[in-house]
């Protein structure tokens, strides 16, 4: 079956870290409709920020980001989102929503960077030292910005949803991470915002070691870990379907 459109999906890629060239981007043009980047580019630092706008620039498909933990390293993100946008393919969402119409269609994505708090029933509880406190009231802030996303795209009907986090929204997408650290992981709580509106996809990233593929969050919705190293390195490619399904595949690397 043919698919409507493709969606090029990435997270993680740490350009202080990882050895990617303009080619792991550049290839996107000629099989994808759109690119999304789900968050840790670099830690904030301005130089960072400028290798990967100079990554990133013989893209010629919309760009769509997010931010996570390590972008919020130098506690910039406003001059950050400023640096990014010069790019005029780029759009960032931090509680935001955007749509784009693709060959004929409709597609919405809905994001923010979440947080952490725990996976249901094992959660951070809001009480005791005001260091737990300031915790929980953080995914307090990160899960209102993406239910007012979601409410919006949800309002919208597009033909094509997106959920689009840094922080895993279920637990499905970390699992071979250890337990013990799913507190700092995810928030099932962004989790259940996500529920509310059935996506047909849900993007996150931050679990390094987590699963690779489509997993049916909740049995019922298509999420997946889109981290670089969780995926070898190799860029995941996300059909949408006539039928509403979504099939992942794999853009292999030279």
């Amino acid at each position: 079956m043919k698919p409507i459109l493709t969606i090029a999906a990435i997270s993680d890629i740490h350009v202080n870290k990882y050895p990617i060239e303009k080619g792991f981007f550049e290839r996107v043009n000629d099989t994808a409709d759109l690119l999304i980047i789900g968050g840790d580019m670099n830690n904030g630092k301005k130089e960072e920020v400028e290798h990967f706008l100079d990554l990133v620039s013989g893209v010629r498909i919309p760009m769509v980001i997010v931010f996570g933990n390590h972008d919020c390293d130098t506690d910039n993100i406003e001059g950050i989102k400023e640096m990014l946008l010069k790019n005029p393919l780029i759009k960032t969402l931090d509680g935001e929503y955007v749509e784009y119409e693709l060959n004929g269609k409709k597609l919405g994505i809905a994001g923010a960077k979440g947080f952490g708090g725990g996976f249901t029933p094992y959660r951070m509880a809001s009480r005791g030292e005001q260091a737990t406190k300031s915790f929980v009231e953080e995914e307090d802030r990160e899960v209102l910005k993406l239910e007012a996303a979601l409410h919006r795209m949800d309002s919208a009907m597009p033909d094509f949803k997106i959920a689009l986090t840094h922080w895993a929204a279920f637990e499905e997408t970390i699992e071979g991470e250890s337990r013990e650290l799913y507190i700092p992981l995810g928030s099932s709580r962004l989790g259940d915002a996500i529920e509310q509106v059935t996506p047909h996809l849900a993007l996150s990233g931050h679990a390094h070691h987590g699963p690779q593929g489509i997993k049916k969050a909740r049995g019922k919705i298509s999420a997946c870990n889109i981290a670089y190293r969780v995926n070898e390195g190799k860029m995941p490619l996300f059909d949408f379907l006539p039928d509403g399904d979504v099939v992942l595949r794999h853009l292999e690397s030279h």
